[in-house]
């Protein structure tokens, strides 16, 4: 009982900055002013299509920034490269 509480400490531990890094790099792409017109698109930082993410749509431009984020032309603002929204439109 000891040993497995003592290994799930350790796996928790080692996990941590991972799930937090990977939050606040989602986080990063936020824009609170923009929370209500993401709300009414169905905006999500993930895509639950592999093929319809925020990156392969005609209204994103790629960012600079090593952060994941790029601009949106309909969020008007920045999304999530791996993100996806109800007007997702394929690039031409």
């Amino acid at each position: 009982m000891l040993l497995r509480r003592a290994l799930q400490l350790t796996t928790a531990l080692v996990a941590m900055p991972r799930i937090a890094g990977a939050a606040a790099s989602t986080a990063a792409c936020v824009d609170p002013q923009s929370e209500s017109l993401r709300g009414s698109l169905h905006y999500a930082s993930v895509s639950p299509a592999a093929n319809e993410t925020c990156a392969g749509c005609g209204f994103y431009t790629a960012s600079d920034s090593k952060n994941g984020c790029g601009n949106c032309v309909m969020m008007s603002g920045p999304v999530d490269a791996t993100g996806h929204c109800d007007s997702w439109s394929p690039r031409s």
